[in-house]
């Protein structure tokens, strides 16, 4: 499994051995023949949430742009556009086998033949896991040729440079957690994955200013580790807590958050700056140590959730919180799921704020109960609450109100921890979700060696939470999915996941019930992914979600930024006009095992 790397390294606790695979899902993705000319310049204008802009300088256009002078009427070039529409692009150019071996012999040199891993079994898992939604549909060449594990920023910055001119693709990695295909080497097999495995140290910790500068390569869990050992950490928390074993690195390219995000937000809103290599090894660094600056464009949040296709995050400074002195779980059961997610709706608009609100389903609920050794408890929809404060007295306010809400929404059953030990034992259901979905997949399904799991999220207003939670919930017993899906609701940001158990014939039925999943969210002015990031397996909702116009301003900025497209390709949203990908994941559903990733 993922080895711990020194004493805040990485680690992907708590996962099944034995489990892990890829699914074989058609034929490799056709390549263009066309060549490169010389590479226009781009001066970025804007970044920061939905708005950017760019000013395009001197421009041949050979490399990326298709067509020649557009006449009025026409669709413009490129270079005469705020936009860079998929149409107007040809299709990239990569490293042949010669030109990839003369490359990597320049960055072995760089980072010394101890960081460069060639093992096929360690490569596999570099590039799919058996927990994500998608995988490689042709494994034997949408892969990693090497791992190289750089140590520092320097080192990153040269590896770049070499991969720009030699024009060989990149997929950095940090704990190898993500769940859409983020990690697939649709451009293999002469790429190269990027492991900040090595890249694990803590910079430095400003406890006076509450926060801590860390490399990608740091789990969120390590640095609660460091904070709760050190005399000035131990009253600060880092607020941000996604899946078991993920990094800080892939926390900040998917934007992730996790059950505390009602409380304390998600990455966007607890990183201060960040040092980030740009895809022809140019060294930035996006801001200054202030909390708030409104010195030129917030380029931080312009690399947080953009999935490593803009540049490698190398240094994070993230903010940090003051820890609740004290904190106590009370869950509720309640008879249907809407009469829970009215419960929460109500809570939120009476302002109590507890640490976390997340809700489980009867079948979860069922899920937890058949594998754990603990207490059963009911099997009906539950809400798990953290409620913290300074006192007893503040939580007992707190609780009082939950209470008398949950009374009035048909609560069948409260319990509340008093202890630690019994906040771990009331939170490990909810912690312990999605592992225990997984686990009752050999039970429930036909095949019992074939359990396959579509993890999908979606996020919509809260006001809209209870009434798109119960259609999804009727839409999926409709369609032959009762007893067969589970679902985690970070509830008090409106982020609900449903996890679908189906047998590999089943994919294209199961895509089918989540097609219809996700556009229940959009009609809800929603979106398809709350935190789990776009990767390959959400690309076409992204572009249905915001629009064609505003995908081509984002591949404007990935153009400007990484005019070859070495970074993550085809993630995100298509670079390429003849991208199948979609196609390819589509076709078929062969299955082949494979070992988790071991130490190294």
């Amino acid at each position: 499994m993922v080895p711990r790397l020194g004493r805040y390294g990485s680690r992907l606790a708590g996962l099944p051995q034995h489990f892990s695979r890829r699914a074989i899902h058609g034929s490799q993705k056709t390549r263009g023949s066309s060549s490169f000319g010389s590479s226009f310049q781009y001066v970025l204008l804007g970044a920061g949430g939905v708005a950017a802009g760019y000013f395009v300088g001197k421009s041949t256009s050979s490399e990326i742009v298709s067509g020649s002078h557009a006449q009025p009427g026409q669709q413009p070039k490129l270079s005469d556009s705020s936009t860079a529409p998929l149409s107007v692009l040809s299709t990239p150019v990569y490293a042949n086998e010669d030109q990839f071996q003369q490359g990597l012999d320049k960055i072995i040199d760089v980072v010394g033949k101890e960081n460069a891993q060639f093992d096929k079994g360690i490569l596999d898992s570099f590039n799919d896991s058996f927990f994500s939604t998608h995988h490689p549909p042709n494994p034997e060449q949408q892969r990693p040729n090497v791992s190289i594990s750089p140590t520092s920023t320097e080192q990153v910055s040269q590896i770049l440079k070499i991969a720009h001119d030699y024009r060989i693709p990149v997929v950095a990695n940090s704990g190898l957690t993500s769940l859409e295909g983020q990690n697939i080497h649709t451009r293999g097999p002469f790429s190269i994955s990027l492991s900040c495995a090595k890249m694990d140290k803590i910079i430095a910790f400003h406890p006076d200013d509450l926060d801590v500068v860390v490399q990608p390569g740091v789990g969120w869990q390590d640095l609660d580790e460091f904070l709760k050992d050190d005399p000035k950490g131990k009253n600060l928390l880092f607020g941000p807590d996604p899946g078991i074993g993920a990094n800080i690195g892939g926390m900040v390219g998917t934007s992730a958050s996790g059950t505390n995000a009602f409380r304390y937000g998600t990455m966007k809103e607890n990183v201060v700056n960040l040092t980030v290599v740009l895809a022809d090894g140019t060294v930035i660094k996006t801001r200054q140590r202030p909390r708030k600056s409104s010195a030129g464009y917030d380029l931080t949040r312009l690399f947080i959730g953009s999935e490593g296709t803009l540049g490698v995050v190398t240094e994070i400074t993230l903010k940090l919180h003051v820890r609740p002195r004290l904190e106590y779980i009370t869950t509720v059961a309640f008879p249907t799921i809407k009469d829970a997610a009215a419960a929460a709706q109500t809570i939120i608009s009476r302002g109590i704020q507890p640490n976390a609100m997340e809700l489980l389903n009867d079948t979860m609920m069922s899920f937890v109960n058949e594998i754990s050794d603990s207490e059963k408890r009911l099997e009906k929809p539950t809400l798990f609450f953290k409620l913290g404060g300074p006192t007893k007295e503040a939580i007992e306010e707190q609780s009082k109100v939950v209470d008398e809400i949950a009374t009035q929404n048909h609560a069948i059953k409260i319990e509340k921890s008093t202890n630690d030990e019994q906040n771990n034992q009331l939170w490990a259901a909810r912690r312990n979700g999605l592992w225990s979905t997984f686990e009752y997949g050999s039970k429930i399904l036909a095949d019992p060696q074939d359990v396959q799991l579509w993890t999908t999220d979606v996020a919509v207003p809260v006001s809209k939470l209870a009434n798109v939670i119960d259609e999804i919930n009727d839409d999926l017993v409709e369609d032959g999915y009762e007893h067969k899906f589970s679902v985690l609701g970070h509830i008090g940001d409106g982020n609900i996941h449903f996890l679908i158990l189906y047998n590999s014939p089943d994919y294209a039925k199961t895509h089918v019930a989540v097609d219809k999943m996700v556009r229940r969210a959009l009609n809800y002015e929603g979106t398809c992914t709350g935190e789990h990031g776009v990767g390959v397996g959400k690309r076409i909702y992204v572009e249905e979600e915001l629009g064609e116009p505003t995908i081509d301003l984002m591949r404007q900025i990935k153009l400007a930024l990484d005019p070859r497209r070495i970074l993550n390709p085809d993630k995100v949203f298509k670079i390429d006009p003849k991208d199948d990908l979609d196609e390819q994941l589509n076709s078929g559903h062969i299955i082949e095992k494979h070992e988790c990733r071991s130490n190294h």
